[in-house]
């Protein structure tokens, strides 16, 4: 049974899927969760693919699942969650990157290069074209009333690093209903779910743009 499971989603051809790198000091298996829009059969060598047809679901929405609930897509105790905009360019990214996660701090994330709050990052999406129709600013309204504060944290989610313990299980089902219930919008809902939960990522050093393990290569629909 591999160590760390790398895990990535694409979904309606969004990206297109990077090679692997081999990773040095644990054993990782690379997992690409898809809905039979991979064209690329050289990139796609050495990565387990799984077959997920989105049903008419929206494609962002779709690539919720594996990106929430990586444990069912892996035996591996510990995963990586990677966007897949990103490639990995350091072969020590999944030793690195999961290095510091305990069972009492069982999650990892880079902080947000450039807001604290989700409330900020509400106001922000409610003007981009990839949220256009999702109530990001309803969703923000429904957290002030239920007491979440200002300024209380925000993460990217490109990137999560996770133990899979009792708590951050529950953190991903609670994620997915939030974005059932509201918008696909994550960077919204995740604070609003990690305090409930109790859980608060340790930081990944750098950001998500500026790191030496990843490039960033996202597609021109980003």
């Amino acid at each position: 049974m591999s160590q760390v499971a790398i895990v990535t989603a694409i979904y309606d051809g969004y990206d297109s899927l990077k090679p692997v790198l081999p990773q040095a000091g644990v054993d990782v298996e690379w997992i690409c969760v898809h809905d039979g829009q991979l064209p690329d059969a050289e990139a796609a060598q050495d990565w387990t693919l799984v077959y997920e047809p989105r049903h008419g679901v929206h494609p962002n929405r779709a690539a919720k699942h594996p990106k929430y609930k990586p444990w069912g897509y892996t035996d591996a105790a510990v995963s990586l969650w990677v966007d897949a905009s990103f490639r990995v360019v350091s072969p020590l990214f999944a030793a690195e990157a999961t290095a510091g996660l305990t069972e009492e701090e069982p999650i990892a994330q880079f902080v947000h290069p450039w807001r604290d709050c989700l409330y900020a990052e509400a106001k922000e999406s409610a003007g981009l074209a990839k949220y256009a129709g999702e109530p990001v600013l309803e969703q923000a309204d429904a957290y002030s009333l239920a007491g979440h504060p200002e300024s209380w944290g925000l993460w990217a989610t490109g990137v999560i690093a996770r133990r899979h313990t009792e708590a951050v299980c529950e953190l991903g089902a609670r994620w997915l209903e939030e974005t059932n219930r509201w918008s696909f919008q994550d960077q919204i809902s995740q604070p609003f779910v990690l305090r409930e939960v109790g859980l608060r990522p340790q930081a990944l050093p750098g950001n998500h743009l500026a790191t030496p393990w990843l490039a960033y290569e996202g597609s021109g629909r980003h």
